[in-house]
This record gives structure tokens, sequence and C-alpha cells, in this order.
């Protein structure tokens, strides 16, 4: 009887050790594979920007968050309603999401008039790019450019030229899975 008994534990125990391989199999496979076609920021984290104060900004300090990037220039005509636009996510998704406003190799004085002029809060992270190197590393070629980056680092929508408000939290809850 007792040889019965732990045939069936380890029957029981093999079975709950299938169940959990392949549960873990389903959910590396529909959730977090990496889609093979999906673009990689992985350039991106190894840039360093300034920030108004001039202060470097090393973008791998965002690395496994979840982020908008947006590059953007005081010269663009949609960029001031946009920045604007973007730094009320904050109220929205708090902490989940951060926004990145990277100004594409304004002088500083330029860029920070430009936005002095706006309702920006806290809402947004302002960073300089002196070289332009952010907008070269995306092959960005309309203004403004957007990128939705999930928090392993992929590049999952890129917006070229404006966006609409509906768009940017559709793209937003896909990132965080809503």
């Amino acid at each position: 009887m007792l040889h019965v008994l732990q045939m069936k534990r380890v029957w029981v125990g093999g079975a709950l050790a299938l169940a959990v391989f392949i549960g873990g199999m389903y959910y590396w496979y529909t959730v977090w594979q990496p889609d093979p076609t999906a673009e990689s920021f992985d350039s991106g984290y190894n840039l360093t920007l300034v920030d108004y104060d001039g202060n470097e900004v090393q973008l791998s300090d965002y690395r496994r968050q979840v982020l908008v990037v947006y590059a953007w220039a005081s010269w663009c005509p949609y960029c001031g309603a946009e920045l604007e636009y973007l730094a009320q996510l904050k109220d929205v998704y708090g902490d989940e999401v951060m926004v990145l406003a990277v100004n594409r190799s304004e002088p500083r004085g330029d860029a920070k008039s430009f936005t002095d002029q706006l309702t920006l809060g806290e809402g947004v992270a302002l960073l300089l790019d002196p070289t332009d190197a952010l907008y070269k590393d995306i092959e960005g070629y309309a203004m403004p450019e957007m990128l939705f980056i999930d928090a392993r680092g992929t590049i999952r929508f890129h917006q070229r030229g404006p966006i609409r408000k509906d768009e940017v939290h559709s793209q937003i809850k896909a990132l965080l899975g809503e």
C-alpha cells in the first residue's frame, strides 16, 4: 500500500512539473519572447544627453522602464502642443511611463526659451542632444518623431510626424499590457 501511495506522489509531482514547464513555455512564446521583427532600442541606451542644468543623463538609466521618447525642435509646428500633451501623461499613468523629450541639437537657450512658454510641469524630462545622435540613431526623417519602448527595450511603435492623442494612449496601454 505504501508503495502505491509513493507512486501516486511521483505521478502527481511529475504532472505538476510538466504543467509548470508547459505553462512557462506558453508564457515565453506568447508574452516574453521578443518579436524578431521589432526594433531594439539597445543602441539608444548607449547615448549620453544633457539636461537643462548641464548634467549628463545616461539613457541607460532608463533601461527596464516603459518609455515614450519624443524627438522635437523649437521650429517644429507640432512640437509645442504635443509636448504639453505628453506632460499631461504623468497625471494619467504616474510613474508607470517615463516621457523623455529630446531636443534636436538646438542651443540650450533656444530650447529652454521655447519650453518656458509651454505648460509642462514635471511631466517630461527635457533633454538636449547637441550632436543629434538620437535622431540619427533612430533614422529619423520627419518631425517630430516618437518612440514607444517597452520595459525590455523593444521599440513597439515608431511614429514619424504628429500623432493623435488617442493613438498615444492606445500605444501606452499596449506597452503596459492593458
